[in-house]
């Protein structure tokens, strides 16, 4: 498919699609998350989110932020807020980073199964060496990891296939270009909420306090009734690519 890339500070004319994008590519209730510097995408971080347009349609988005990494598992941030929160103070210093983080990467349904997954993942790391940045380290999201949600995080990264690639769909695309697992983390994004909250949200009841299965969770949602609460902790597999192929 022929596409052009663009970023978005470039390209501002495309802001109501990419939102478009954005919002129906997440669940409801991830919408509500803890990641509340999400909206500066659309300001002091368009410069590095990516469009990718086939004529003059958005086929597909990468979120991406520019940190400073020592390169070490302590250093990486403990959360998608603390992505953007890093990226905002290296942007409000006027400093230099020297990594790419995706923390989003998105293909509009209409053009989903071929291929453009990967597409995006390599434009960025074309990105990132365009920027002149060192590394590329993605807290990547699992999407299979919501079929099973009461398997832990560190379980499920483990699974393989019989051709001896990962199990997991979107693990296996990073793993084919040469990413490798660094660190596992089982919480980088949280959504808490009332028991009405979530109910919106999901369209299920929550009759009892327990845990819950959520289409679109990868771990179960933690209900107390009586504390009239909800909580979702969603784990991340950091990758690393290399920035050399």
């Amino acid at each position: 498919m022929d596409y052009q890339v663009s970023t978005l500070a470039q390209r501002m004319d495309f802001t109501d699609r990419l939102a478009a994008l954005d919002n129906k590519s997440w669940p409801v209730f991830l919408q509500n998350s803890d990641a509340q510097s999400w909206h500066h995408f659309y300001d002091q971080l368009s410069e590095s989110v990516l469009l990718l347009i086939s004529g003059e349609r958005l086929i597909a988005a990468g979120f991406t932020v520019v940190i400073d990494w020592n390169g070490s598992e302590q250093d990486l941030p403990v959360s998608i807020e603390s992505v953007l929160q890093r990226g905002l103070t290296l942007k409000a210093q006027q400093a230099d980073g020297n990594t790419l983080v995706p923390i989003g990467a998105l293909v509009d349904s209409s053009v989903q199964g071929q291929g453009l997954s990967s597409l995006v993942l390599q434009e960025m790391k074309r990105f990132a060496r365009q920027q002149g940045l060192s590394h590329l380290v993605v807290p990547v999201r699992p999407t299979f990891k919501a079929k099973y949600p009461l398997q832990t995080i560190e379980s499920y990264t483990t699974w393989r296939r019989e051709d001896g690639l990962l199990f997991d769909p979107w693990l296996r695309v990073h793993e084919k270009l040469n990413a490798k697992i660094i660190s596992i983390s089982d919480q980088t994004l949280s959504v808490v909420g009332t028991i009405e909250q979530w109910q919106q949200w999901t369209g299920m009841h929550f009759a009892e306090s327990g845990r819950y299965i959520v289409p679109g969770a990868l771990s179960a949602v933690e209900v107390d009734v009586s504390r009239n609460i909800g909580c979702y902790r969603e784990p991340n597999v950091w990758m690393q690519h290399p920035m050399t192929v």
